[in-house]
């Protein structure tokens, strides 16, 4: 597969993306991988190397990471974190968690921090993901729950009510449905047959300096800001409307510092 983002969009999100944004989620991940012995564990969509080089330290005699993403950009990256520290206990590998090439019943654990999202066919990468998975063995994964960056969104949807602007609130609903409660997310992984589903819930903050941040931090240019972007609308016209969000934003919180709401969800569940 080639690669999907370029050598420097890679270098953006490991420098950004991972420490501001995705470490959030995977420190919930990390803290339900069991710690014993030959633990054979899948990371899907391991980007540059976290949590997978992570969970190494969780790992026993014999235990190791099969790390496997779509993006070889990534994958370049993390394996140069990797070098021969990890020895034989972590191997990446560029593939799609939707197209698995190893047998079945061959991992203890699988994991996928913020990769959920991505899947073109998540009831497919959810079926692969159990096949491989020994009876019993463990499914962790994370996303961004309902609640997620909702000051953003308030002022979205102020905008569209001021406007009655019905194609500009469709989209905004839209995007909302990326950002699922608890409940549905449960009820979805349920459906692909896993048993004993849990969703442990917890909310973090993302400081900003002020509103006009929303248009430059690189973290949130990776993560989000496309997304915004598709909400306002691709011409110069529609650009207005990020900026009035913005605009909105900044009145709002006296033109000064803000935080953004991030409510993550760690799936727990057994195949």
């Amino acid at each position: 597969m080639a690669a999907v983002t370029t050598t420097q969009d890679a270098a953006v999100y490991d420098a950004h993306v991972v420490p501001r944004y995705s470490s959030l989620f995977g420190r919930l991940l990390l803290a339900h991988v069991p710690q014993r012995e030959r633990l054979q564990v899948l990371d899907v969509g391991c980007g540059t190397g976290f949590p997978a080089l992570d969970m190494l330290s969780r790992l026993g005699e014999g235990g190791r990471v099969i790390a496997i993403d779509p993006d070889s950009a990534l994958l370049d990256v993390a394996r140069r974190r990797a070098l021969d520290a990890a020895g034989r206990r972590v191997f990446f590998k560029v593939a799609s968690a939707q197209e698995l090439d190893f047998g079945n019943q061959v991992f203890d654990v699988v994991t996928g921090n913020l990769t959920f999202g991505a899947w073109t066919q998540p009831e497919k990468a959810l079926s692969e993901a159990s096949r491989v998975l020994v009876d019993g063995g463990l499914l962790l994964l994370t996303h961004a729950l309902e609640g997620t960056f909702a000051e953003v969104f308030d002022m979205f949807r102020e905008i569209s009510l001021a406007r009655d602007d019905g194609a500009l609130a469709a989209r905004i609903d839209r995007v909302a449905l990326r950002y699922p409660s608890s409940k549905t997310l449960a009820a979805v992984i349920e459906g692909a047959g896993f048993t004993d589903v849990q969703v442990k819930t917890e909310e973090f903050q993302l400081p900003l300096k002020a509103a006009r941040e929303i248009l430059t931090d690189p973290a949130l240019r990776f993560v989000v800001l496309p997304e915004w972007r598709w909400i306002a609308g691709f011409d110069a016209r529609d650009e207005a409307i990020l900026e009035e969000v913005v605009e909105r934003l900044d009145t709002y919180f006296g033109r000064g510092p803000l935080s953004l709401t991030v409510r993550a969800g760690l799936v727990i569940a057994r195949a």
